[in-house]
């Protein structure tokens, strides 16, 4: 009997923090889910064409990450209540690994014209109220999987220096990040919002990044003081090249840790059963591939001496290469191993 009223009591005890919790919870999405963009751009290899933003400002500034996906020649930005707009880059640091993007009308392929706002948005500036324990709700594109902005809950753990690398390179941002325990390291995250139960804007899930320390992903948010560094930097360039030097923006801009792989041409088979062999279903006419010999059907064997064992690690090995790197190909020709070296001019 004294076991069943400790057990009531207990519950009791619990009720009044559930219910702040479930009210926080509300808060926190009702506020994440009009100010969060998902975004469409360019994928390549293990990079995803997809992402997400965060509206920074009434007449559509989105920040977002540093990434290939805004290498495209057309972004296209969705709203949380479904409206298409084309997304334009404004600003981009490689250093910081983040992007400012700003929205434009989508016009089927014509011009764009400016967005209609106001839209919702998030006050950057000072940081917001955030301490170890604090529950946090991250919003975003998650694994493209939902017509809706994908939300993950967690809790904050500390603010501290990010170490870590992006496969074989080391990653360029060496700042605070805020260690959260929300799974967030998958494709589509990098650039979701989180907030705090109170509604408030705290930081905005970065790159998918593997610790140096522990040598695991991290779930990791930049915090909504360093965003806010780099919007009032994007918004008034000429300022910062003053302070830096005109070198400055263009070397930070070089040093990104990921630009678009070289493509020598040559289409990779992908249809079959779970792993497929790395054979060239097309070479493109006139391209690297096809004056260096490489025929449809050759099957790929290893790219500068890395090997090739099936077609999703073909485009891997492209992307570690070095931007100058010349790429030779061991293949398979019937019986024949033949080699084809293919220049970049």
């Amino acid at each position: 009997m004294r076991a069943g009223r400790a057990a009531i009591a207990v519950l009791l005890a619990a009720w009044p923090i559930a219910v702040a919790r479930a009210g926080g919870f509300d808060r926190a999405i009702e506020s994440a889910l009009p100010r969060v963009v998902k975004l469409y751009g360019l994928g390549a290899g293990q990079q995803a064409g997809y992402g997400s933003g965060v509206l920074v400002s009434s007449d559509g500034d989105v920040l977002t990450v540093f990434s290939l996906l805004i290498d495209a020649r057309r972004i296209r930005a969705v709203t949380a209540d479904g409206t298409p707009y084309q997304a334009e880059v404004v600003f981009r640091d490689a250093k910081r690994q983040l992007a400012l993007l700003r929205l434009k009308a989508d016009t089927d392929g014509g011009a764009a014209a400016v967005a209609e706002g106001p839209f919702p948005y998030f006050e950057t500036g000072q940081e917001a109220s955030l301490t170890s324990g604090d529950w946090i709700v991250a919003a975003g594109n998650a694994f493209q999987v939902a017509e809706q902005v994908s939300l993950a809950h967690g809790i904050f753990s500390t603010r501290t220096r990010l170490d870590a690398r992006r496969r074989l390179k080391d990653f360029s941002y060496r700042d605070d990040v805020l260690v959260i325990d929300a799974i967030t390291s998958n494709p589509g995250a990098p650039g979701s919002a989180v907030v705090n139960l109170a509604g408030e804007f705290v930081g905005m899930i970065g790159r998918v990044v593997t610790s140096n320390r522990t040598h695991t992903n991290l779930n990791y948010a930049i915090p909504r003081d360093v965003l806010d560094v780099f919007y009032r930097e994007a918004k008034a360039p000429a300022a910062v090249v003053a302070e830096r030097g005109a070198a400055s923006i263009d070397e930070t801009i070089a040093k990104a840790d990921d630009v678009k792989p070289f493509d020598p041409g040559i289409r990779i088979t992908r249809v079959g059963y779970q792993s497929v062999l790395p054979f060239v279903e097309r070479v493109r006419f006139g391209s690297p591939a096809q004056r260096a010999g490489v025929r449809k059907d050759d099957l790929i064997l290893s790219i500068n001496g890395r090997a090739v064992p099936d077609a999703r690690s073909y485009g891997e090995r492209l992307e570690l290469l070095a931007p100058d790197e010349p790429i030779e190909l061991v293949i398979r020709r019937g019986e024949r191993i033949i080699t084809a070296r293919i220049e970049r001019g």
